[in-house]
């Protein structure tokens, strides 16, 4: 069976295919599927903007659609900051530049009050029709002092600011077992995706 994944963001289309990984599934871009224009992300919370991705494009192809939609938390910014707007608070700047804006907002915020999380929601629609979403969140991090140039600069520019002081380590470069004390969103994520999957996918064989 095809399905769709909902984003035209490198980085994105990488993280939506790991939670659909091992699936009898056929995953295809927006890219092959030509379908047009995306659709405006102005819903008030994630599984909104989510969702409308995911009917929007699950009802131009007729066939079954995942999307996703996440942002990062940081909870001593409530009021000035938004994980709605993660990346559209510096839509005019490179991925590069990112992390030093976000640096300024906080530069006198202090180690506690520097604590973040990812927020991330995904819904799977087909033919217009959501059947499934799930909203998950990482494991509490911190936004560091300084950048670190080792993480190379993505879509997902707030890896290379977002450490985990516990492990003395930041986000990008956690192994399996470390991930396994402190998950992501990603990997809480994944294992109600399969399942949903494999019943569904049992329902109409």
């Amino acid at each position: 069976m095809n399905i769709i994944l909902g984003t035209g963001n490198p980085d994105k289309l990488r993280a939506l295919s790991s939670l659909l990984d091992g699936l009898p599934l056929k995953l295809l871009s927006l890219q092959d599927v030509c379908l047009g224009r995306h659709p405006e992300e102005n819903d008030a919370t994630h599984y909104g903007n989510a969702a409308l991705k995911a009917k929007h494009w699950s009802f131009e192809s007729g066939g079954l659609v995942i999307a996703s939609d996440g942002g990062l938390v940081i909870p001593s910014m409530f009021g000035s900051w938004s994980s709605l707007y993660t990346n559209r608070t510096f839509i005019d700047m490179p991925p590069a530049e990112r992390p030093l804006a976000l640096l300024r907002l906080l530069e006198a915020n202090h180690l506690s009050d520097r604590r973040a999380f990812w927020l991330e929601s995904v819904v799977v629609a087909c033919s217009g029709d959501v059947l499934a979403s799930w909203v998950a969140r990482s494991s509490l991090g911190v936004i560091a002092f300084k950048v670190n140039t080792q993480v190379s600069t993505s879509e997902f520019w707030v890896n290379s600011v977002w450490d985990f002081p516990e492990l003395f380590n930041h986000y990008e470069s956690l192994d399996a077992e470390e991930m396994i004390v402190f998950p992501d969103h990603w990997i809480a994520l994944k294992p109600k995706v399969i399942s949903f999957f494999e019943s569904y996918l049992a329902r109409i064989d």
